[in-house]
């Protein structure tokens, strides 16, 4: 069962929604919330500004210090943006220890997605907002904070819309690889009694009169995992939504790397497009 459960804050909606979806897995889980808030260095530190001279055949720079006016600009922000932290900490502390929950916290000054991986070496499960403040310069390519966590982070992620909707049923699509028998078994240890049903699927080209994977349902049985499975043709990308909002799931668990994991990695994977484009939270086991 799931110890711990870190979460990232900025103080965003994104960021407050997976606040309350973390809360939702610690309160079910009964396990420790954790509460990271990352003081972006980028926008505290002080640039570095450098001068050249055409004529500087040496090519040789020349630090020009800056104005005093400047860094203290620089420490205002940083001092306004740790004392937001500590409003949005003490607001997320009240809240969790209403009900009940063991409440940690730490505000650190660094990168945010190098601060959150670090961090979450201490917990279960990773829980960050699908964007952040900067929502609206939202990208659809890699290199946002969200997918460098997903990628970089030690422990599984859960990426949360913007509305939090209880996870009660979670839809799983299952392909055999290793990656997706890594989720299955993270299931199995970690979520068996936090979620109240689990949805099996198989995409698959041809429709398949039974279950393709029989062996993984007596698993399931062994660890008396009550779950039911469907079978859809097309495309993962395409049927994994659809069969999402037909069964009335609120998240999808996925495996990091389908069959395929280097190309997947290179030009997009099945994951990789939940994390970006899903309306629903979406769990990525390694």
């Amino acid at each position: 069962m799931i110890g711990q459960v870190v979460v990232g804050i900025d103080g965003s909606a994104h960021s407050l929604s997976a606040f309350q979806y973390a809360l939702d897995m610690a309160r079910r889980a009964k396990a420790e919330l954790k509460l990271v808030f990352v003081v972006d260095s980028r926008k505290t530190d002080l640039p570095i500004v450098y001068t050249a001279s055409h004529f500087d055949y040496g090519f040789e720079r020349v630090y020009v210090p800056p104005e005093p006016g400047l860094k203290d600009f620089y420490e205002r922000v940083r001092r306004d943006i740790r004392a937001f932290a500590d409003r949005c900490v003490a607001a997320c502390r009240t809240d969790a220890e209403s009900q009940g929950l063991r409440f940690a916290h730490v505000v650190r000054d660094g990168l945010p997605s190098a601060i959150l991986t670090e961090e979450a070496r201490s917990g279960d499960l990773l829980v960050i907002g699908q964007r952040g403040e900067n929502a609206r310069f939202a990208r659809a390519i890699v290199g946002s904070t969200t997918e460098d966590v997903v990628r970089s982070s030690p422990r599984p992620v859960l990426v949360t819309p913007t509305a939090f909707r209880a996870p009660r049923r979670i839809l799983f699509p299952y392909d055999g690889s290793p990656s997706a028998e890594t989720a299955l078994r993270f299931y199995v240890n970690m979520l068996h009694g936090v979620a109240e049903e689990l949805v099996v699927l198989s995409v698959t080209e041809q429709m398949e009169e039974n279950f393709p994977y029989d062996k993984e349902f007596s698993y399931l049985d062994t660890h008396g995992i009550t779950c039911r499975f469907v079978v859809e043709t097309g495309r993962p990308i395409e049927a994994i939504p659809k069969v999402a909002e037909r069964e009335g799931a609120a998240l999808i668990l996925v495996g990091a790397h389908g069959r395929q994991k280097l190309r997947e990695y290179l030009l997009g994977s099945t994951a990789s497009h939940l994390i970006r484009r899903s309306e629903l939270a979406v769990l990525v086991v390694f």
